[in-house]
């Protein structure tokens, strides 16, 4: 069972910043290297994607071929999340604690004596 949901948060994972459509293209991308191979046999992989990737929008007589392969073009889509976080108390020494009052949203706010925190080396500027 672990080694089921191993491999389905794996699936998660790599296709959640992946896109599926582009990895879908790999097979083109074979193909087209194979029929590079046949016009010259010499080319090595790291030639074909210097040729297809490298060197920018090259305008030869397989460019639709070209503009075919994975991450060759950029789809941009737009993705918002929102992040909402709990409310967390954070618990002070009682002396620096001055009052404690609820406002209609039921949130609390903590107000402080002016001296603890002038009494450190960072405070705001003084007013002469």
């Amino acid at each position: 069972m672990n080694f089921v949901l191993a491999k389905i948060l794996l699936f998660i994972c790599v296709f959640s910043f992946t896109p599926l459509k582009e990895i879908c293209k790999i097979p083109l991308l074979v193909l087209h290297y194979s029929n590079h191979l046949k016009e010259n046999p010499a080319m090595s992989l790291a030639e074909f994607f210097d040729m297809h990737y490298l060197r920018g929008m090259v305008l030869d007589e397989d460019f639709e071929q070209d503009q075919q392969l994975p991450f060759k073009t950029m789809d941009f889509t737009t993705l918002s999340v929102f992040v909402l976080s709990e409310k967390k108390d954070i618990l002070l020494p009682q002396q620096s604690l001055v009052k404690v009052y609820k406002n209609k949203l039921n949130a609390v706010y903590l107000f402080f004596k002016e001296e603890l925190h002038l009494s450190g080396v960072f405070h705001p500027p003084r007013i002469s």
